[in-house]
């Protein structure tokens, strides 16, 4: 499974969130709340935010950090699932070194996505004899992030979209033949595994939260693509749907992790947005 991007550096109190449409940096983490340093609309301050490939983040970035004033530490940063892609890596036999392995995934990733790869930073849990799980973040913003990072008094701990975020946050609560999905935005990742081994990974984008029988469509469809039977174990992380009765599936078992954690009160801020809460995800990590 994909663990981050980026070198992390150690325990921190200081977060960034970087959602669909706001940028906040959370600094301090305390029984009263978590303190809200800094929150820059996107709209206004990133260039080219129609697509990730266009973006140009340096304004936001720094923006940002100049609005937190004298913060100090360890950045870990989370960015939100709107501005991440995922899929599946499966090597043939023979391909051995980290260079082979990263020129396959650049590969897939332009045939998937129609997009050239030297725009995104490419990462996985690099390995040869088995599927796994690659993801992209936008290239300018992991340059933004780490000019910020040597202009300033923050270090730059980790930066790590959302769905990895969650998953690694749950891990030891997780099975080895399920669906494991991630809930954003504006989308959701879903992970099929059997026998603790990666067999697919779907990204489905959303106007509108999907109920949770919308969700269960489109992962037997899913499921029946592929041929496989659909597995009994259902994890939900992040915002998921609610739990409803589902007298047509007697035997599936749907686990809702994510609504089990509960995030404390901002304070600067006057609700819990999603860049609020993805700033937590790093600033609690």
């Amino acid at each position: 499974m994909l663990r981050k991007l980026g070198k992390s550096l150690g325990q921190s109190r200081l977060g960034m969130g970087v959602g669909a449409g706001e940028m906040i940096i959370v600094d301090g983490v305390s029984a009263d709340g978590a303190r809200v340093t800094s929150m820059l609309p996107l709209r206004d301050y990133l260039p080219g935010a129609s697509s990730p490939e266009t973006a140009i983040w340096e304004p936001a970035v720094s923006t940002a950090l100049a609005q937190a004033g004298k913060v100090s530490g360890t950045l870990q940063v989370s960015v939100s699932d709107d501005w991440a892609r995922y899929w599946l890596v499966t090597p043939p036999a023979g391909l051995g070194s980290l260079a082979e392995l990263r020129a396959l995934a650049a590969n897939r990733f332009e045939q998937l996505f129609g997009a050239a790869a030297e725009s995104w930073h490419i990462e996985a849990d690099w390995h040869d004899d088995r599927a796994m799980l690659a993801c992209a973040l936008p290239k300018s913003l992991i340059s933004a992030l780490n000019e910020m990072s040597r202009q300033s008094s923050c270090t730059l701990g980790s930066v790590v979209p959302e769905s990895v975020r969650l998953i690694n946050g749950d891990a030891g609560s997780l099975g080895n033949d399920n669906w494991v999905c991630t809930f954003g935005t504006h989308s959701f990742l879903a992970l099929l595994r059997a026998e603790g081994k990666l067999l697919a990974a779907r990204q489905f984008r959303f106007d509108l939260l999907p109920t949770l029988p919308e969700v269960l469509a489109r992962l037997e469809t899913e499921a029946l693509r592929m041929g496989m039977d659909m597995p009994q174990d259902i994890f939900l992380l992040g915002d998921a749907p609610s739990l409803v009765e589902l007298p047509d599936r007697p035997h599936l078992r749907v686990v809702p992790i994510g609504r089990q954690r509960v995030l404390p009160n901002p304070i600067g801020l006057d609700r819990k947005t999603d860049a609020y809460r993805l700033a937590l995800y790093g600033a609690m990590n």
